[in-house]
């Protein structure tokens, strides 16, 4: 089973924009109102009645239909390795490589931040609606997180002529250094857009993934029609939730609207089967509604 997440693996970060809230699950999508029934494509709604969580045939995504160039390709390759290279955990920078750059064009690139302290992240953390226990299931502790903030950049977006006015510079900066590259550090914000954590209990775990957005639009999921799994629709104290088997693993996922509608949070919870039931993971989502 292939669970994809932007911003996690190089590849994912060059076909997906990182700034879309978006999951390609590897699998067949089986879904009832009351238990698992029919092929279709779920969604999940608010009590309002509007959609907020809606899952679509990887086909439909719309990073997989673009087609990148040679040139791209080869431009990318290099950005990822100056980034795996210059950035440390909890950094962004805007990367401009010489090579294969006709366009002239600077990358924002950034590494997550690595809690392994729960105080230090809730500190972090300054959208204190987003809920971080200290463990999950009874046994399962914290053990580390890794956060995924908001650049400046992401918050306050440069227009098109200032983002090209800063490859420009970037540009003169590699030729006068006479490097293939050069890279401008960017400040992080104090806002997140994807926070994933682990919880141990000795060698299992369970996995809470936390993904933010600012927009009205529906989180949006992608599913790869491959591998077949079964999934459910199910309300807890009135909140729409999906679970999904895979067999050997297992995943319950929600969404929580702030009252003004401003900020929306997809959890999503992951475990084996083997180790955790679905009655365990229905209680350890409704944990977070209280």
């Amino acid at each position: 089973m292939t669970k994809l997440d932007a911003g996690q693996t190089k590849k994912e970060r060059f076909f997906v924009k990182y700034k879309v809230s978006l999951l390609v699950l590897a699998g067949m999508l089986l879904t009832a109102s009351t238990g698992f029934a029919t092929v279709q494509y779920q969604s999940l709604k608010n009590k309002e009645g509007e959609i907020v969580y809606q899952v679509k045939p990887l086909k439909e995504e719309p990073h997989s239909k673009q087609k990148r160039s040679e040139e791209d390709i080869l431009r990318f390759r290099k950005i990822f390795e100056l980034e795996d290279k210059l950035l440390k955990n909890g950094e962004a920078a805007l990367i401009y490589v010489v090579p294969h750059n006709s366009k002239h064009k600077a990358e924002l690139r950034f590494k997550p931040a690595i809690f392994q302290n729960l105080s230090q992240l809730r500190g972090k953390i300054a959208d204190k609606s987003i809920t971080i226990p200290e463990s999950v299931n009874g046994d399962y502790k914290f053990k580390q997180a890794k956060v995924f903030f908001r650049s400046v950049l992401d918050v306050n977006p440069p227009s098109a002529k200032e983002e090209a006015a800063i490859a420009e510079k970037l540009r003169k900066q590699a030729e006068e250094s006479n490097k293939e590259y050069a890279i401008m550090p960017v400040e992080m914000s104090d806002q997140t857009f994807h926070i994933s954590l682990e919880y141990k209990n000795g060698k299992d775990k369970i996995d809470v993934i936390i993904r933010s957005s600012g927009d009205n639009q529906p989180s949006m999921h992608y599913i790869d029609e491959k591998i077949d799994f079964k999934q459910q629709k199910i309300d807890v104290k009135g909140v729409e939730m999906l679970y999904t088997d895979y067999s050997s693993s297992h995943e319950i996922a929600w969404v929580y609207e702030s009252p003004d509608k401003k900020q929306k949070h997809t959890y999503k919870i992951q475990a084996n089967t083997d180790k955790v039931s679905k009655e365990d993971m229905i209680k350890i989502a409704d944990a977070y509604l209280k």
